[in-house]
């Protein structure tokens, strides 16, 4: 079949490669809709397709990296917090709405892309914590300090363990109870994410940097300056190391980074490299840049 990419194959041998924590096989240049601003990209598990945020509008699209055709998920959605369930066929996401009495909520919504059918999670809330997770078909969120979960297949919802941002406090949930974690003290916490194998937690400290504790908070690790950071594996994470001069992004590229100060650049500098997005098994990866372009990078 056809592959509607732009870029073909870019050599391991141009990246800045620090160390070798992954083999990079090719990067791809993915073609969007023509006017569409591509900001936070999130990859589905078997890397099929993409679900992105466009900068132009309040929508997210799936865009199937195999045929190139874009399906609009919905016209009104967060690209922060997407989740796609194990099977493809179900996509999370938050909708900020503002009601007559002027206050912001946030729902949580899923939407199956085989049928069309749209269901709301969870009602509009003042209470969401930022971060959802699935397993299986099951999508969990707090909401007030509770867990949500509920099955979009019609089988029995299951409770799975699951991290999450309140207020800036960083927050680990695990059989319906949640306790607030902060291994670092008071701070303004970001991009919480739960190793595969739930053990660990990788999170962003505003002013210092991405670290990894474990689920109980101990064992802080500091990775480095890493931002928007995913699990690429049980032992490696993909964010983005960025720079700007106080208005634009100046600079960004993908790393790989482990928990023993070894990390490796997986693009180029000729580009600015923002939101990875790994795949499940951790063969690709997608990213975008400030000009609104998406890409894939293809690990071995």
């Amino acid at each position: 079949m056809k592959k509607f990419f732009l870029s073909v194959v870019v050599l391991l041998g141009s990246f800045a490669v620090n160390a070798q924590l992954v083999e990079v096989s090719s990067m791809e240049r993915v073609r969007v809709p023509e006017g569409m601003v591509v900001n936070v990209p999130t990859i589905s598990p078997d890397g099929s397709f993409v679900v992105v945020s466009d900068a132009a509008s309040e929508g997210l699209t799936k865009i199937d990296l195999a045929t190139g055709k874009s399906t609009l998920v919905t016209n009104n959605g967060s690209g922060s917090n997407v989740a796609i369930s194990a099977d493809g066929s179900q996509v999370v996401y938050r909708q900020t709405t503002v009601g007559r009495d002027k206050l912001r909520k946030v729902a949580l919504k899923s939407k199956n892309l085989l049928s069309g059918k749209e269901v709301q999670i969870v009602a509009p809330s003042r209470k969401l914590n930022a971060g959802v997770a699935m397993v299986g078909n099951t999508v969990t969120s707090v909401e007030n300090g509770k867990m949500r979960a509920k099955s979009l297949d019609g089988t029995r919802a299951q409770q799975g363990a699951m991290v999450s941002i309140n207020r800036g406090h960083l927050e680990y949930t695990v059989n319906g109870k949640t306790v607030t974690l902060d291994p670092q003290g008071r701070g303004s916490y970001l991009w919480p994410a739960l190793s595969p194998d739930g053990t660990k937690v990788a999170y962003y400290l505003a002013g210092r940097g991405c670290y990894v504790c474990n689920v109980d908070g101990t064992n802080v690790k500091a990775v480095g300056p890493l931002r928007a950071t995913k699990w690429l594996n049980n032992d490696v994470l993909v964010g983005m190391k960025d720079a700007d001069d106080g208005h634009i992004i100046t600079s960004s590229a993908i790393i790989a980074a482990d928990l023993n100060g070894t990390y490796q650049t997986l693009t180029t500098d000729a580009q600015i490299a923002l939101y990875p997005s790994p795949t499940a098994d951790g063969s690709r990866i997608a990213f975008s840049t400030p000009e609104g372009e998406l890409f894939i990078i293809n690990l071995k």
